[in-house]
C-alpha cells in the first residue's frame, strides 16, 4: 500500500483499495471550514467515518483523529489529534500566511496487536497485522485554505489577476495561468498606455470594462476546461473558484460582471456623469 511515496506493510483505509465500499473514498471524509479575525484562524473540522472496528479503536483511546498543516510561506508544520468526531483548531494568524495545506488521518495512539477489520479486502481475508503507535490506519484526503485573507482581500481582482507585458509590439491581449496569478498580458504600446491612464480615477471603470472585464470573464472559461484542471494548486484557481461559487451563472460573461461589481454599468455612468452631463 502506498500513500505519498511511502509503502505499508498492511491495509490502510483510504489508499488503494485496501478496504472493500470506498470505492469513493467516502468511508473516512473530513469536512474542513475555516474562519479567522485579526488575532486567531479557527478551523472546524467534522470527521465522518462509516467503520465500525476504527471507531471502536478510536472510542478506546486506541487510536485518534489527526489532522496536519503545513504552510510554506512561514515554515509552519504542525499535528493536531482528536478523539471526538467533531473538532475546532484555533493558531495564531501571524502563524500563517497565503496557501495552507491540510492532510486528514486515523493514527494509533499505542501498539494493537492481531488489527483486523471486517471491510479489509477480502485479499486480506483472516489475516490480521501488528501496529505500532503512530502508524497511520486511514487516510482522509487533502485540501488548502488560503489564511489571512478578509472578504475584501478574497474580493479583489489584484489578489490572484495582474497585468503586465512581454515587450512585443501588435500583439492581441492573453491571458498567462502559469504563477500564483493570472497575469494579463499587453502589447508593449498597449502597456505603456495603461500605465499612464491607470492613475486617473475617473476611467478605472474604464479599464475594468475594456481589460480586466474580458479577461477575467476568459479565465472564468478556461477554469471549467479539462485543461484548466492542471491548475488547481494554483493560488488564483482558488480564489477564483470561491468568486464564482458566490456568483453563480452559466455565462462566464455574466459571472465576470458580477465579481466586477458591473463594471459596465459603472463605466457608462462615469462617463456620462463626467463628461455628457458636465
Amino acid at each position: 500500500m502506498n500513500y505519498n511515496g511511502r509503502t505499508y506493510p498492511y491495509p490502510v483505509l483510504g489508499i488503494d483499495d485496501n478496504f472493500t465500499g470506498d470505492e469513493n473514498k467516502d468511508t473516512f471524509k473530513p469536512i474542513l471550514t475555516v474562519s479567522s479575525d485579526y488575532r486567531m484562524i479557527r478551523l472546524d473540522i467534522t470527521y465522518h467515518l462509516k467503520n465500525d472496528e476504527l471507531l471502536k479503536l478510536i472510542n478506546s483511546n486506541q487510536a485518534v483523529f489527526c489532522t496536519q498543516l503545513y504552510c510554506r510561506s512561514t515554515m509552519f508544520r504542525q499535528s493536531f489529534i482528536s478523539k471526538k468526531q467533531k473538532e475546532l483548531i484555533e493558531i495564531k494568524s501571524n502563524q500563517l500566511r497565503d496557501e495552507v495545506e491540510v492532510d486528514f488521518f486515523i493514527c494509533a495512539s499505542e501498539e494493537i496487536k492481531n488489527y483486523n477489520n471486517s471491510m479489509f479486502n477480502t485479499v486480506f481475508s483472516g489475516v490480521s497485522f501488528e501496529i505500532e503507535k503512530g502508524d497511520l490506519l486511514g487516510y482522509g484526503g487533502s485540501t488548502t485554505f488560503f489564511a489571512n485573507k478578509t472578504p475584501e482581500e478574497l474580493k479583489s481582482i489584484s489578489s490572484f489577476m495582474s497585468i503586465d507585458t512581454e515587450n512585443k509590439s501588435g500583439v492581441p491581449m492573453y491571458n498567462d495561468y502559469d504563477g500564483d496569478k493570472i497575469t494579463i498580458i499587453l502589447s508593449q504600446e498597449d502597456y505603456e498606455t495603461y500605465q499612464s491612464i491607470k492613475k486617473e480615477s475617473l476611467l478605472t471603470s474604464t479599464l475594468h470594462s475594456s481589460v480586466v472585464l474580458p479577461a477575467l470573464a476568459e479565465a472564468i472559461r478556461f477554469l471549467t476546461t479539462n485543461e484548466g484542471d492542471d491548475y488547481k494548486n494554483r493560488k488564483w484557481h482558488e480564489l477564483l473558484s470561491s468568486l464564482i461559487e458566490k456568483h453563480p451563472t452559466d455565462d462566464p460573461l455574466q459571472s465576470a460582471q458580477k465579481i466586477l461589481d458591473l463594471p459596465v454599468n459603472r463605466s457608462f455612468s462615469t462617463l456620462y456623469n463626467n463628461l455628457i452631463k458636465t
